[in-house]
């Protein structure tokens, strides 16, 4: 797992400094329970990187997660995603210069932080893009990351000094 998370560019020492490791680490057993998840999205995923980390922001940006912004715009850099990629998933799928299949993503996290659902137009529009192992771990991507944030958010975990503030 080390190497994994290093590969992130998070590094070794980092990960044994990493607020949300540190705070979900007082609770053992959950901790352990998770991680292996969390690290099936995050680092083992069928969604490509870059797609990974630009629906992660778009969470992290719809329930108002600092922690996860920080940290994950560091990541998404290492993704290949531009400065202007991520200022621009504060304005959402409708924004000019994504994709079809960027803003489908994006909208599907939309559609899940205010329905619980991924919408049939949308999910329509999805099929056409993604392989069916895509489409089961879309929804569960979303649905991860929202529950990081919340537990983040709730347990009022701040960002590690230095992590790019949410704009």
């Amino acid at each position: 797992m080390s190497a994994d998370i290093g590969a992130l560019g998070l590094g070794v020492s980092s990960l044994g400094e990493a607020h949300v490791f540190t705070t979900l680490a007082r609770h053992p057993e959950l901790f352990a329970a998770w991680l292996p998840f969390s690290s099936q999205l995050l680092l083992a995923g069928e969604l490509p990187f870059d797609e990974r980390e630009l629906v992660i922001l778009r969470v992290a940006r719809n329930c108002d997660s600092p922690y996860e912004w920080g940290q994950h715009v560091r990541i998404a850099a290492k993704a290949g995603l531009s400065p202007d990629d991520m200022a621009r998933v504060a304005a959402g799928p409708d924004a000019p210069g994504w994709t079809e299949r960027q803003s489908l993503l994006l909208r599907a996290a939309d559609e899940m932080h205010s329905g619980a659902r991924i919408g049939r137009p949308t999910w329509e529009g999805l099929s056409r893009h993604l392989t069916e192992r895509q489409l089961i771990e879309l929804p569960m991507l979303v649905g991860h990351y929202h529950l990081l944030a919340f537990t983040l958010n709730s347990l009022q975990v701040l960002p590690e000094p230095g992590l790019p503030p949410m704009s």
